[in-house]
């Protein structure tokens, strides 16, 4: 399936390509005309002889222009080699000071000693997980004795309702058996006074 539709693409391209070619050559439109204006005779076309020279000139000339052309293209592209060559030297000194500027930037000095980045992040992102478990235990730890604390005051605070109330229940027993000891010593002097 890829290989038809990239022989597909290649078609489209090569047509596209060719028409580019027919629309920008003269002499393919000439030898049109001449084709078309030839007289026939059976299966063959006449052509004069005059429209055969005048095409074959124009076809001289349109290939001495684009042997120019070719000629003109070379040179730039010769004079652009040229130009490009202490470009590419100072393109390789700026590769080299890239290249040292990389091994620099991938290093770091802690305390004094030079340190790889990759080893360095190692080092801070366990000491940051060694802390983050340490807070998150000691969060837990926190988290426990308040919940002990909290259940002790709930306790301490019921036992202290029960001895506030076994106090006033002691305070009024007191206060009956001291009523009923009253009431007896008051009979007890009754009946002495009475005898």
């Amino acid at each position: 399936m890829k290989k038809i539709v990239i022989a597909g693409m290649l078609l489209f391209t090569a047509a596209g390509f060719a028409q580019e070619i027919n629309s920008e050559n003269p002499i393919n439109t000439e030898f049109d005309e001449l084709i078309k204006n030839a007289n026939n005779f059976n299966e063959y076309k006449i052509v004069k002889e005059s429209d055969l020279k005048k095409i074959q000139s124009h076809t001289d000339a349109y290939i001495t222009g684009l042997d120019q052309k070719i000629d003109a293209l070379e040179k730039s592209v010769a004079l652009e080699k040229q130009a490009q060559l202490p470009l590419q030297t100072e393109l390789a000194a700026a590769n080299a000071s890239v290249e040292q500027l990389k091994q620099e930037k991938d290093s770091v000095y802690f305390l004094g000693i030079p340190i790889e980045k990759t080893l360095y992040n190692l080092i801070v992102w366990s000491l940051v997980a060694v802390l983050a478990v340490a807070l998150i235990v000691l969060y837990l730890r926190h988290k426990k004795s308040y919940v002990i604390t909290s259940q002790a005051k709930t306790e301490l605070a019921s036992i202290e309702v029960e001895l506030e109330e076994l106090r006033r229940k002691s305070i009024e027993e007191k206060q009956n058996l001291g009523r009923q000891l009253q009431d007896e010593r008051n009979k007890l002097s009754r009946l002495r006074a009475a005898n």
